[in-house]
């Protein structure tokens, strides 16, 4: 650095060497979900967990296929789903400017903005032979964790859709659920992840625990250098009726250790699609200057052992959605056939 501030040709701030320092040591690892932020992007990122923020309401990764910004889901209501932009869409500009390339978190910062005002993307989807623009007015968006109902209260079919797993007290409000579904009848449960793009492992450790057996594996984690380590379901009021898990390409991450805890204990049927494959776990820290690092510090391996990372969980009954209607609403092929299953389970 040195060398630099006293040999180049024109005056350099020490600040942007040590930015662009940190930067280069984190994308020299070459794992997209591996991170430097400056301060304004590390305030941008954890707004995420935060239960409102401003944007357009859509959930991305950056394809480990592809290495482009791809939606992994849209927030029901918000202005990205209301405009028509769909899990598996890749995202090649945002107002004209190329975002190949660019880090996950630079084009983020891009999407998002003020409330009321626009962004335009250019979007590549798949079956399309062109470009799709879709002009979008920013709003405040408010991040829903859960919705439950009874579905069909003479057969006892109860219904928790889970949003996304990156609020804390959402294993609380699955709980909630839980038991008020109970108190009106509930004998067998459909428990909606489609859409979900994952969120805090310890939330879904204590989710599942509400399915899993004392005991057993939820997940296990494998860190450098060190043996798998397993994460137990915990002590907690067990459901053990019959139970489907409803997966899609937008299940994601926390999603996918749901669906393969359920599934590798055998305690619920998966239907659906094939999830994301997102098999890798992410630290945080906040750096003294208000800039940040976000590193991927271990993999995961599903309950019964299994790795997911680009491959996903496959569910037991391969049911499409090729209209692509919104989880949950009429005319949904996944929730009516997971209806049909359950019906035929004793509970």
């Amino acid at each position: 650095m040195r060398a630099i501030q006293g040999q180049y040709v024109e005056e350099v701030d020490a600040e942007t060497l040590n930015v662009g320092a940190l930067r280069g040591m984190v994308e020299a690892l070459g794992d997209r979900y591996s991170t430097f932020f400056t301060p304004e992007e590390y305030r941008s990122f954890v707004e995420g967990f935060e239960p409102t923020f401003s944007g357009i309401g859509v959930t991305v990764e950056i394809s480990q296929k592809t290495g482009l910004l791809t939606v992994v889901s849209p927030i029901k209501g918000s202005p990205g789903a209301k405009a028509g932009l769909r899990s598996g869409d890749a995202i090649i500009q945002v107002d004209g400017k190329d975002i190949t390339g660019m880090s996950l978190n630079e084009a983020v910062a891009l999407i998002k903005g003020p409330k009321g005002t626009q962004v335009r993307l250019l979007v590549k989807r798949e079956g399309e032979p062109e470009l799709l623009e879709f002009v979008i007015t920013r709003d405040t968006i408010t991040v829903p964790v859960l919705d439950y109902r009874m579905i069909d209260a003479e057969a006892g079919i109860g219904y928790i859709q889970l949003q996304e797993f990156s609020k804390k007290g959402a294993s609380g409000q699955v709980k909630e659920a839980l038991d008020d579904l109970r108190r009106q009848g509930m004998k067998r449960l459909i428990f909606d992840v489609r859409q979900n793009p994952g969120g805090l492992l310890d939330e879904v450790v204590e989710i599942a625990s509400f399915f899993v057996p004392t005991g057993e594996p939820v997940v296990h984690i494998v860190e450098r250098g060190k043996e798998p380590r397993a994460i137990s379901a915990k002590q907690a009021e067990k459901w053990t009726g019959p139970l489907v898990v409803l997966i899609d390409g937008g299940s994601a991450s926390a999603s996918e250790i749901l669906a393969g805890a359920v599934k590798d204990s055998g305690v619920g049927t998966l239907i659906g699609e094939k999830t994301f494959g997102k098999g890798s776990v992410q630290t945080f820290w906040r750096l003294q200057d208000g800039s940040g690092i976000k590193l991927t510090t271990a993999k995961y391996l599903t309950a019964g052992g299994n790795s997911i990372d680009g491959q996903g969980v496959e569910p037991d009954i391969v049911v499409p959605n090729p209209n692509r209607i919104i989880p949950g609403e009429p005319g949904d092929p996944q929730l009516e056939a997971a209806v049909r299953h359950i019906r035929q389970m004793k509970p």
